[in-house]
């Protein structure tokens, strides 16, 4: 039996329908409770149902676990692994790839692991993926001004290159990143050609 499941699912669907603070509160409490009690089983119980679209508990588990970050930087990397490899199977990327934004909660970590986040989704950036790539540029602006991260100055220019990209999902996806990180170049603007294209086809932004 999954006593993970046991314990938190009706907790987070109730969550989720209500977006109750009291419910918000305890689950922060008692999901980091759980899971210092047997962390290998707590692991293994999530990774069970992390991407289970009916129960949704990896989001809850990211936002909670980002209190004892320390703790719980090899968690994060194994997920986003696994959020990426999900992603290139599922019929709907952006049902798992959403997961993503949870990694929000951890961007000023001052951890080292943070560089290993980086370096993966880098890795992501330069596959031909498409939908992995864009989720993995809005990813890649979370972090660009961590003070772990080593190379930022690389990954800046990375971002303001992916600007100029052949791709206008690219384009688009990295101008509203950089946009949102306040990290456009001077004078930066998306193309009236990009805009349009974005009226006709729709917001190619994930989440």
């Amino acid at each position: 039996m999954n006593q993970f499941v046991a314990l938190f699912e009706t907790k987070i669907k109730d969550y989720y329908d209500s977006g109750a603070e009291d419910l918000h509160n305890a689950l922060m409490t008692d999901i980091p409770n759980y899971a210092n009690v047997n962390p290998q089983t707590f692991l293994q119980e999530v990774a069970e149902v992390r991407f289970n679209l009916d129960f949704m508990p990896l989001p809850v588990v990211l936002e909670a676990l980002s209190s004892a970050i320390d703790n719980w930087g090899q968690f994060y990397i194994d997920t986003l692994q696994a959020i990426f490899e999900a992603a290139k199977k599922a019929a709907q990327p952006s049902d798992i790839l959403a997961n993503l934004m949870e990694y929000a909660y951890i961007e000023n970590a001052d951890s080292p692991f943070i560089q290993t986040i980086v370096d993966r989704t880098v890795s992501e950036i330069n596959t031909d993926n498409l939908t992995n790539k864009l989720a993995a540029i809005t990813l890649l602006s979370f972090f660009l001004k961590n003070p772990a991260v080593r190379n930022k100055s690389t990954l800046t220019n990375l971002m303001q290159q992916l600007l100029h990209d052949k791709n206008w999902k690219v384009r688009y996806v990295t101008y509203e990143s950089l946009c949102y990180e306040d990290m456009l170049p001077a004078g930066e603007k998306l193309s009236v050609g990009d805009k349009i294209l974005k009226l006709v086809w729709g917001d190619p932004t994930l989440y």
